[in-house]
């Protein structure tokens, strides 16, 4: 009570408090009228397979060479490879599981890759580097896998 009496005492009164003020809504900056917006960038062309990488922010294979370069495909993964129309593609490998290397071959589209063996797929025959050049095995994980041989040119 005190207080109060003092400001009257002075003859000052108190200022009233202001109410608050609305806040300004953010103004939009305004393009140039002659400018079209802005695209993104088209995705760059590929001319072999080695011109593509995997880009996981995007979860996708791309001709950047930023990108993650993937090694050869042993059994399981994804393979990003430049398919007819000049830009990468990506193909998702399952483990294949098996009991036998006779369970397991190789599918050669879009990229070689093991599958289970079939009548459309059988698994390989005849002579290593002759009638074939990547060989397939069931390892003991019951996965199948893919072994690109080394081969002699020109040795009989």
């Amino acid at each position: 009570m005190m207080l109060g009496a003092s400001f009257f005492a002075c003859g000052k009164a108190p200022a009233p408090i202001p109410p608050p003020r609305p806040s300004p809504e953010p103004i939009a900056p305004l393009a140039p009228a002659d400018e079209p917006p802005v695209a993104p960038p088209p995705p760059l062309a590929c001319a072999a397979d080695a011109d593509c990488g995997y880009d996981p922010g995007g979860d996708l294979c791309v001709a950047d060479p930023r990108a993650n370069a993937q090694p050869p495909l042993i059994d399981q993964g994804i393979v990003c490879y430049c398919d007819d129309g000049a830009r990468c593609a990506t193909l998702r490998v399952p483990p294949v599981p098996c009991e036998l290397d006779s369970s397991c071959a190789v599918r050669r589209d879009p990229r070689p890759h093991p599958v289970a063996a079939d009548a459309a797929h059988p698994h390989e025959r005849g002579r290593r580097c002759r009638d074939f050049e990547i060989a397939t095995t069931c390892e003991r994980t019951n996965i199948c896998t893919m072994h690109r041989l080394v081969c002699g040119r020109g040795k009989r």
